[in-house]
């Protein structure tokens, strides 16, 4: 006789992976919980039965609603609702507003879920690659120039849009260069190519460089 079987368990069951390679500190909310329950259904019945293996948590009980992650878990609409939002720029704690007030459930929003949320969606996007590879796969269709070194590593990359030559070229008569320093953990700076017209700037073209040198060539290769 067929059956339909599912196992019920707590979520605190199982026991958390030890990952010898990283030298950061994790915890885990697993705790090697053996409580189980098993529900079944015979294909001639409409009744289930259920069995209790193990009735006993080995953990004290929750106290706060929000701290089961499986309670907290998004959807598939509001995954998609923060992949959007987060192309906006804005902060997690501004994504956790805009989810706050369009819950109807009294489900809660954590700002680290969000943290992680975003963080997964960024790794998706890189599908295996390094964000400098990623960065340039991307910028595939501007106009781009970069270079790295003997031991792999960048040391300049420049890059501009098309139609910003186009204009560049209708009103070259006042450039303005300046650099940004720090943007990145890498400590290169972050050279502007700026053009002035009509009372306004516009940005013509952007580089992080290692050097001087670096910076001319990215003016050189406008």
């Amino acid at each position: 006789m067929t059956h339909n079987q599912i196992e019920i368990g707590c979520d605190r069951s199982g026991t958390p992976n030890a990952n010898k390679s990283s030298s950061k500190t994790v915890t885990s909310r697993k705790l090697d919980c053996l409580f189980r329950l098993y529900a079944r259904k015979y294909s001639k019945s409409t009744a289930w039965t259920l069995k209790v293996k193990t009735p006993e948590h080995s953990h004290d009980a929750t106290e706060r609603i929000m701290a089961p992650p499986a309670f907290r878990k998004f959807n598939e609409q509001e995954k998609s609702q923060i992949s959007q939002i987060s192309e906006s720029l804005l902060l997690p704690r501004e994504i956790q507003a805009q989810l706050c007030s369009q819950r109807e459930s009294d489900r809660p929003v954590i700002l680290q879920d969000i943290y992680n949320q975003v963080n997964k969606i960024k790794k998706d996007k890189l599908q295996g690659r390094r964000p400098i590879d990623a960065l340039i796969d991307t910028l595939k269709q501007e106009i781009l120039s970069f270079a790295w070194d003997s031991e792999g590593h960048i040391t300049s990359l420049f890059f501009t849009h098309p139609l910003a030559i186009k204009l560049l070229f209708g009103f070259p008569h006042v450039i303005l260069m300046d650099c940004t320093y720090k943007t990145n953990k890498y400590k290169m700076p972050l050279f502007h190519i700026l053009r002035f017209v009509t009372g306004a700037l516009m940005e013509e073209g952007v580089a992080w460089h290692s050097g001087i040198k670096n910076s001319l060539g990215g003016l050189q290769r406008i």
